[in-house]
């Protein structure tokens, strides 16, 4: 018997964006930084049109529609990203659906499976239809689920033209998996009171507690010399870089944390005995604890100098993104909807902690407040990527109840 969907066409939708290729290039300088992305902005603009709509794609490439509601009602906005990670080929995409699954390891091709064991998000999914990849590519449900969900509610309402709902307001962004989603983001063209990007995993969450995020770029030069005569007088770089590195302590490393807790990452390093260059991300939901960790490299590097004065250490700082949930404590609108809506539909809020950050902590320093949604996909960027579609639809009914007058 053929499995009946709530929403197929949102289901069809997901199939059919998830086969577009839309990854976007950190090395590029444009905006969006690939032309690929395109090809999906213009389908959904032709999607929406075709719904009765009038989307707007500007210079940047973003995608906005505002959508007249119930006088006296806030506007909602909904926003996801259309361009997928880089860590795996975003081509040739060949989704495969899974229905009734029945809880076991999923063979993805010769070479690749996953198992509840291996991978805990499939636990507790037994039944539920799944969309998994072959293997030999990531899904992209991160985050054309969020899109495809929101233009599920799109079409819901342009089918429902007698129901009553609030104004609301679609955005899709560029760039967001290269921490650039944000930066042509115009709140007064958005048109949002609040807004909700719809881009985690799990349908239960509200997520707006997320990190406060810097970088430290650190670059050395070192004193080369003959080893043979090099008591008193070498320096080397690469040997100091690693010095600072220990310094810093093995706890507050991303492996030894959980939770609220903070963190450094050397992202990368590059060294000779000559010179040598750190890249570190820098992460704390507490903004006082976060100015502690960057004083802490400081503190090194000063330390470092006195001890090494031949040898030149530069840093330098910079602030990424902050923790939303400063924004959130001043105006609770957008989650105290969000947890009306879950709890009218029996679905119970959870509000964990972000250990990273969203398109929608800068939305919320830039004039409206953003908290996360999920989409109900799960394990992100790589070839084990899956949608449980029942919990898609149920991100769908979220969406839909958030809109509702």
């Amino acid at each position: 018997m053929e499995k009946i969907y709530k929403y197929p066409e949102a289901l069809k939708d997901f199939l059919t964006y998830v086969r577009i290729d839309t990854q976007s290039d950190e090395t590029s300088l444009t905006s969006p930084s690939t032309k690929k992305q395109y090809d999906l902005l213009h389908l959904l603009e032709k999607q929406l049109k075709e719904l009765g709509y009038a989307p707007e794609i500007n210079e940047y490439g973003l995608l906005y529609c505002r959508v007249p509601g119930k006088e006296g009602l806030e506007t909602v906005g909904l926003c996801s990203h259309v361009d997928t990670a880089s860590e795996l080929t975003g081509k040739n995409v060949k989704p495969r659906i899974i229905e009734d699954y029945d809880g076991g390891t999923i063979k993805l091709n010769e070479h690749y499976s996953m198992s509840p064991a291996e991978f805990p998000s499939l636990r507790n999914r037994r039944g539920q239809t799944l969309v998994v990849t072959d293997g030999n590519t990531l899904l992209g449900g991160d985050d054309k689920a969020g899109v495809a969900a929101i233009m599920g509610v799109a079409r819901y309402y342009a089918e429902h033209k007698d129901l009553p709902h609030r104004p609301f307001s679609i955005l899709f962004t560029v760039d967001e998996e290269i921490g650039r989603g944000a930066d042509h983001f115009d709140a007064k063209a958005f048109g949002a009171d609040f807004a909700y990007t719809v881009d985690g995993d799990d349908y239960h969450d509200i997520a707006y507690d997320n990190f406060n995020a810097a970088h430290v770029d650190i670059k050395i030069k070192g004193v080369t010399i003959h080893p043979g005569e090099a008591k008193g007088k070498l320096v080397n770089a690469a040997s100091l870089a690693s010095r600072f590195d220990t310094m810093l302590g093995y706890d507050l490393r991303p492996e030894k944390t959980e939770g609220r807790e903070g963190f450094n990452h050397l992202v990368s390093l590059k060294a000779t005995g000559e010179e040598a260059s750190m890249h570190y991300i820098v992460r704390n939901h507490e903004a006082t604890l976060l100015k502690q960790q960057l004083a802490k490299f400081e503190e090194i590097a000063e330390e470092l100098r006195k001890e090494f004065p031949t040898a030149e250490i530069g840093l330098t700082t910079g602030i990424d993104y902050r923790n939303m949930k400063e924004k959130v404590d001043e105006d609770p609108r957008s989650v105290e909807l969000a947890k009306k809506v879950f709890k009218e539909l029996g679905i119970e809020a959870h509000c964990p902690p972000i250990r990273g950050g969203t398109d929608g902590a800068n939305f919320s320093f830039k004039g409206c407040i953003t908290p996360n949604l999920g989409t109900g996909s799960y394990n992100h960027h790589g070839r084990f990527e899956f949608l449980s579609v029942d919990e898609f639809e149920k991100i769908i009914d979220i969406l839909v109840g958030l809109l509702k007058a």
